[in-house]
């Protein structure tokens, strides 16, 4: 049995899977802050349904304070039951819930930078084109050869609408949703468990101190 969660947005959401990957139970905070319901809802699947054999959680990128929240959670879990757990990047989460298709996942950082990457889904297993990456709205990225035969999704496109089609002219426009727990239960699938102490944010990006610096050059 498999317990995923993801703060992604810096609100939660979390699903119970068995092993045949059938959902048991799924739910969310209804867009409360993951530092203040996250745990209870955790608590609450775990005494429904008990101590599962593994977690998911999605790793980054996403909120700052949100990530920090799921990753925390994630490392007392592991380490208070040794259980091994699948670090998911957001993105591909966002993939994975979409299903079988070439995906263009788009997901906002700030009011200037969007994360992107390309993702083909086949079988529920997942194949990185164009691993996530952090880009300023206001560059030109160099795109994967695939991405203009991609569908966009992602929430990006609900928070920055003129965005996907400035970069990639002519691509199609797919579901806003944000990554939620059944994506990043999906996406598990593909990804080696770790311990605890080996799980870490990824932000995807350097730290904003050096950004700045860097700015200032």
């Amino acid at each position: 049995m498999l317990l995923s969660f993801e703060t992604v947005s810096r609100t939660a959401s979390s699903c119970i899977v068995d092993a045949a990957g059938n959902e048991l139970e799924y739910g969310d905070l209804a867009s409360a802050e993951a530092e203040v319901g996250l745990v209870r809802m955790l608590s609450e699947l775990i005494d429904r349904h008990g101590v599962p054999s593994a977690l998911a959680v999605a790793a980054g990128p996403g909120s700052f304070t949100g990530i920090r929240v799921g990753i925390v959670a994630a490392r007392t879990l592991s380490w208070m039951d040794r259980l091994p757990v699948h670090a998911v990047d957001s993105l591909a989460a966002c993939a994975a819930q979409a299903g079988d298709g070439l995906w263009w996942v788009l997901l906002p950082l700030k009011r200037d930078t969007t994360f992107h990457g390309l993702f083909r889904v086949e079988s529920a297993a997942i194949e990185v084109l164009a691993a996530t990456t952090a880009e300023l709205d206001a560059a030109a990225p160099t795109l994967h050869s695939l991405t203009a035969s991609a569908v966009a999704i992602g929430p990006a496109l609900a928070a920055k609408p003129d965005l996907a089609r400035r970069w990639c002219p002519g691509i199609v426009l797919g579901d806003v949703s944000a990554p939620n727990a059944r994506g990043v239960a999906r996406a598990a699938r593909g990804e080696v468990a770790t311990t605890w102490d080996r799980l870490l944010p990824a932000y995807h990006q350097e730290p904003s101190p050096v950004l700045q610096r860097r700015a200032r050059v």
